[in-house]
């Protein structure tokens, strides 16, 4: 069975003499962690490092004393191709923790992107991330690392530059068969797809979708070559689920309201390029060519 992913921040309170990760931090979450944790099952443990960046818990911690700044975030993230290459990573972890909050939640997030991007972890996970004050976070993390089930996981994924990616939300959920509504659709009617995302971009709630390849076959009777691109991003409001009317999410242990997602300070949205860049469907009359926008 695949251990559970938690992704831990440093901490202020350290030994004062070299020492693996886990032992190192001796934080309120650090002990939270390994007062609850199974010695013998123990999760797979990444820490978020001021000076060192993303390190293995087994890893060996020389003393340091530095913060986590805004410009020190900038310089770690521009780092992520060689934390995502010199960490060993649990490629076959479906289980995460995020521990941490402020620039350390948005670092974390971010990593986890850049993981999915470049196949080091799955593209469709169950994540978790504590929330509410620091007595909280401690019981959310002691209560993961005992039972990673028992949190809810509203987390599919990430995007590279940290946008949360759901697992359901406005009436919709990843997997569902959704036809497109309002302005895309053409003279044929509609078109057929499947949710792969759900995210807020900068044009507010947002689905990532795999287009159905509706084309009838060739004159000949065989089939017409794949298309190079069926895949888009595409404003919910254009969307419904194919064969009954949209409905409200139906409350469960995945679901977050979208209102409620943590999002970062401006300076590391600007650390990020801004954000996604919006892509949209485009669509022909009937009996013309058709264009996706294809993602990045």
């Amino acid at each position: 069975m695949a251990r559970p992913l938690i992704l831990m921040p440093c901490s202020g309170t350290k030994l004062d003499h070299p020492a693996p990760a886990l032992d190192f931090y001796q934080g309120v979450m650090w002990q939270s962690l390994r007062a609850n944790a199974d010695p013998n099952r123990m999760p797979h443990i990444v820490v978020l490092s001021a000076l060192y960046g993303f390190v293995e818990g087994s890893a060996v911690i020389e003393p340091y004393d530095r913060k986590l700044t805004e410009a020190r975030a900038r310089e770690l993230y521009c780092d992520l191709d060689q934390f995502v290459k010199g960490v060993p990573w649990p490629k076959d972890a479906t289980r995460i923790l995020i521990a941490g909050g402020g620039h350390y939640r948005h670092m974390m997030r971010a990593m986890v992107g850049a993981l999915i991007h470049n196949g080091k972890l799955a593209r469709h996970l169950q994540i978790s991330e504590v929330s509410g004050g620091i007595g909280t976070q401690r019981s959310q993390l002691g209560q993961f690392a005992r039972d990673p089930s028992s949190l809810p996981s509203p987390y599919a994924g990430y995007h590279q530059n940290g946008t949360p990616c759901l697992r359901e939300a406005w009436g919709l959920r990843v997997g569902d068969r959704v036809r497109t509504t309002g302005r895309y659709v053409g003279k044929a009617g509609p078109k057929f797809a499947r949710i792969e995302e759900l995210f807020v971009g900068p044009g507010g709630p947002t689905v990532s979708v795999e287009f159905e390849d509706d084309r009838p076959p060739l004159a000949n009777g065989k089939q017409r070559p794949a298309q190079a691109y069926r895949a888009a991003w595409i404003g919910v409001e254009n969307l419904e689920r194919a064969g009954c009317v949209q409905s409200a999410v139906a409350e469960s242990e995945h679901y977050l309201d979208p209102d409620e997602i943590w999002q970062p300070n401006p300076g590391l949205r600007q650390m990020t390029g801004g954000g996604d860049a919006p892509l949209d469907l485009l669509m022909e009359e009937e009996g013309e060519s058709e264009s996706l926008a294809p993602r990045s």
